[in-house]
């Protein structure tokens, strides 16, 4: 599931407990000066982002975490409103790696559900309530998009040895009291940067951090890692929070992952009207 449709249904594919302003911008600030610690020109700092992204990439799994090819997830979605937890709402979801992904959201009858699929640049929606079934907007299909650029399962399974990607150590932050991580730059493709924050024993991803422009102006991401557990051979984190500007946005509690089932492409097949939902 990518950061855009957790955050996308009454979430609008796949986020709050505020945090006080002046603590994000003493934090960005803690983050920017540590990373200045790191001499960007030094190839050490590079050698040694690559190495703790290996390590990462081992600690999840290694070749079993980079070689699925299918995931089936299911788990309860929460949204937040203004920091204040709502009510869950079940989903599944089933991604066909590189480009396929459908997110289901609610059980039960047709109108209960909320289906949306995405399939490379193309995609429709299943809005269970209203009873329809669209196609997605450009706007809709460029934000899954652009969510899969942030995704930190695409990011480390083959993302961050793309071509024109930069990968460096900057430093060590304590994001958590007590909890201090390993931070890896990456810098993509798009101009865009992502900080990976990781355990500094077990490698682990505790958080990514990455800005992206929205409405006109520029928004802090934050995804928090919790509660690794292993599925199939891979770890994965039970539990993501997803955070926009300090606050709480949504997240998502998995129940079970399952790599590598078969799949049908009717799952991603847009059916002829609302009545063809299965």
């Amino acid at each position: 599931m990518t950061a855009n449709t957790r955050q996308s249904s009454s979430f609008a594919i796949l986020n709050p407990v505020k945090i006080c302003l002046i603590a994000l911008l003493f934090a960005a600030t803690t983050m920017v000066a540590k990373a200045q610690k790191a001499d960007p020109n030094d190839p050490k700092n590079a050698e040694r982002g690559v190495e703790l992204v290996k390590q990462s990439i081992e600690a999840r799994g290694g070749a079993r975490y980079l070689n699925f090819k299918t995931l089936t997830a299911l788990g309860q979605f929460t949204p937040f409103d203004k920091g204040i937890s709502q009510i869950p709402m079940q989903f599944l979801d089933v991604i066909v790696f590189p480009d396929k992904e459908r997110v289901e959201f609610g059980k039960g009858k047709k109108k209960d559900r909320r289906i949306q699929v995405n399939v490379g640049s193309t995609g429709w929606i299943y809005d269970g309530d209203a009873e329809t079934l669209k196609d997605q907007t450009d706007k809709q299909i460029q934000a899954h998009l652009d969510g899969l650029e942030f995704d930190i399962d695409r990011i480390l399974r083959a993302g961050w040895k793309e071509p024109g990607v930069e990968v460096r150590f900057v430093g060590r932050e304590e994001i958590r009291p007590g909890e201090r991580a390993d931070v890896v730059e990456f810098q993509l493709k798009t101009d865009r940067r992502a900080y990976l924050m990781l355990d500094r024993n077990t490698h682990l991803p505790m958080s990514l951090i990455f800005e992206k422009s929205e409405d006109g102006g520029l928004a802090r991401h934050e995804v928090r890692f919790f509660q690794y557990i292993s599925y199939d051979g891979v770890i994965f984190p039970n539990i993501v929070d997803f955070y926009r500007n300090g606050v709480q946005e949504s997240r998502v509690n998995y129940q079970s992952v399952k790599l590598d089932l078969p799949i049908s492409e009717d799952l991603f097949a847009k059916p002829v009207s609302a009545k063809a939902i299965k």
